[in-house]
């Protein structure tokens, strides 16, 4: 076999290696206040009427409309006296941006003891290739919209999804007030840093070539 195309070869299986090797992970920073959100500027939303800033649709397989915050919170909110809330209950609220974003947060509320000791409220992040990342906060069971759920990521995100315990198992209607989000655009987005793993197969390859030339 000619010695220049087997050359040739290795030289295009290394480089195949070392082109697919550079991937990225998300990095998702949960942040407990709207103080932690360093990706702004931020579009924020407070629910006060029935129209809602650009660049997002909440939904709820039940539906979702603007509701009290005396009746659904005890009248504890960040902001105003209104909120959003479901139709029905239990039923997760998801949030979609028309532009993707990489930094999200809003509060919670209606964590009654009524109809629950104790659950987490979780935020489900999703990219367009589906989940990329969960965070959680214990609720503290005042019944006010007072806990803030949010954070900072490298990724652009399409959608997060809001729900109590596994989404099914609270009686409680989901409840959120003052949300806020960003545009993934205005965050720089990180250079791909290759894995660990996939560096020490390059090094390999390489060291293997190298001594296979001196030959």
């Amino acid at each position: 076999m000619n010695s220049r195309w087997v050359q040739s070869f290795k030289y295009l299986f290394l480089t195949t290696i070392l082109a697919t090797s550079f991937s990225t992970h998300a990095v998702i920073t949960q942040v407990g206040s709207t103080a932690g959100m360093s990706q702004g500027p931020y579009a924020l939303e407070d629910f006060e009427d029935a129209s809602f800033v650009s660049g997002f649709t909440a939904s709820a397989s039940s539906g979702v409309s603007t509701v009290s915050a005396g009746t659904y919170a005890s009248g504890g909110t960040p902001s105003g006296t209104s909120g959003l809330s479901t139709g029905t209950f239990p039923d997760p609220i998801m949030v979609a941006f028309a532009t993707p974003a990489s930094s999200v947060g809003m509060y919670f509320g209606n964590d009654d003891t009524c109809c629950s000791s104790t659950f987490t409220a979780f935020l489900d992040i999703f990219d367009v290739g589906g989940l990329i990342g969960t965070i959680g906060v214990v609720a503290n069971m005042n019944d006010f919209a007072d806990q803030f759920i949010g954070f900072i990521s490298d990724e652009a995100v399409t959608k997060v999804t809001l729900r109590y315990g596994t989404g099914s198992d609270v009686g409680l209607y989901h409840y959120i007030d003052d949300l806020q989000f960003n545009n993934a655009g205005t965050t720089p987005e990180p250079d791909p840093i290759p894995e660990p793993g996939t560096l020490g197969l390059f090094a390999l390859l390489a060291g293997v070539l190298l001594r296979r030339k001196t030959y």
